[in-house]
């Protein structure tokens, strides 16, 4: 451990000089590598010696009309140079979002279609002039993640702060049309249910969402349900079959408040499972003020104030 210690902080102190070979490799010259990087020829020269002294190999062949990576050179560019790219990017598009007012949010499929999207509209003309970016994604850590201003993900309940706000808790319902109960039902219990036509989501398992397995075990069922009509992998599909009588499917408080309005979907059952997890608002540190309006927009039209 204290070898591999050492050598991260060795390539810590040598971040300028790989920025510098980066220049270099790119452009074929050390020339219009320095003006590039508006320093001296003889110190970006400096700067690449003390990196071949570090790797111990020389990286360049000295041309006439320039430079050319030798085969450690260039195994070192396509080591660095991606890395590299990748920080420019996230820095301009950083830099860009502050010009332009843009606001990122990164969600999972179903709070972005059963949530977000039906009140777009009326958190653009609220909050006017932004532009709004949503980035959706079932994989937990997804580079998107990473480059977006608010997180909206559904996890264990976070202890509550100022950057951290849980939007509604995560309670599962068995839903269907109201043609489907009047054919199948009623369902007094989860018994009843589990025989019956049921729709899955067929999520990724680090996701963590409910499917009927899990629901029915948690009520005390212990009969794997055989007669499941089709799993999908999309919960907007799985909804959208619902409403068209093909099943029993799961339901999440907060994402299917306006089917069950327009008595689209029904409650099955009077049971349902709850857990210690819940839909989370997120706020990046150092967030620009318009980042904050769209948070507390958003705060402020939750379930759970």
């Amino acid at each position: 451990m204290a070898v591999i210690n050492n050598l991260d902080n060795k390539v810590h102190t040598h971040l300028a000089e790989l920025h510098a070979f980066d220049a270099a490799s790119r452009l074929g010259s050390l020339t219009k590598a320095a003006e590039q990087l508006n320093i001296t020829q003889p110190a970006l020269s400096q700067k690449i010696k003390r990196l071949e002294s570090f790797v111990g190999e020389p990286l360049f062949l000295r041309q006439n009309r320039g430079v050319k990576l030798t085969p450690t050179g260039k195994a070192l560019f396509e080591a660095t140079h991606t890395n590299l790219q990748s920080l420019r990017d996230i820095f301009e598009n950083i830099e860009g979002r502050k010009s332009t007012k843009q606001v990122r949010i990164s969600t999972d499929f179903a709070f972005a279609g059963h949530w977000l999207v039906p009140r777009l509209a009326n958190l653009r003309n609220d909050l006017q002039g932004l532009d709004i970016q949503v980035f959706t994604s079932q994989t937990p850590n997804n580079p998107l993640t990473f480059q977006s201003d608010l997180i909206i993900s559904l996890k264990r309940s976070p202890p509550p702060d100022t950057r951290n706000h849980i939007l509604f808790e995560e309670e599962v319902f068995a839903i269907c049309s109201p043609r489907f109960l009047m054919e199948y039902g009623p369902f007094e219990n989860a018994d009843d249910i589990s025989d019956k036509p049921l729709l899955d989501l067929t999520a990724s398992p680090d996701v963590g969402w409910h499917n009927w397995e899990s629901w029915l075990e948690q009520q005390g069922v212990t009969k794997c349900p055989q007669t499941t009509a089709v799993g999908l992998s999309n919960y907007s599909l799985v909804i959208q079959a619902a409403i068209r009588d093909q099943g029993l499917a799961l339901g999440w408080k907060g994402l299917i408040e306006e089917q069950l309005e327009q008595k689209e979907l029904v409650i099955a059952c009077p049971q349902s499972v709850q857990s210690d997890r819940a839909y989370c608002l997120q706020l990046r540190e150092g967030a620009s003020p318009h980042v904050k309006k769209v948070y507390n927009w958003i705060k402020a039209n939750s379930i759970q104030r």
